[in-house]
């Protein structure tokens, strides 16, 4: 499978440069990627009290250059997804700082 160059550069600017493989070992995460989209699935709830989350999509909006994130929590009875919070129009350097304060992680090195 071949991942896009949008994608490839949406998954460097989160990982500061240090590609999909160390976030994938650092944080036991799956990464499923689209055209213009990377959602990384983790295989536990990651983030603080209420805001916890399952499912973080990281998409590229074209029209803007800028980066939408979106965070999912999986209920494993219904199969359900609700959103639990979403930002748009994040700056690429921002990108990190965001991810990580949503997922209470630490996502480059």
């Amino acid at each position: 499978m071949t991942v896009s160059p949008i994608v490839q550069t949406l998954i460097a600017q989160l990982t500061r440069g240090q590609g999909a493989v160390p976030l994938r070992v650092l944080t036991n995460a799956q990464i499923v990627v689209d055209d213009t989209s990377a959602t990384i699935v983790f295989p536990k709830q990651v983030g603080k009290g209420k805001a916890k989350l399952t499912h973080l999509k990281i998409a590229y909006n074209t029209g803007s250059d800028l980066y939408d994130i979106t965070s999912y929590k999986l209920n494993r009875k219904t199969f359900e997804m609700p959103v639990i919070s979403e930002f748009q129009g994040v700056y690429a350097e921002d990108l990190t700082a965001t991810a990580e304060r949503l997922t209470d992680l630490c996502l480059h090195f």
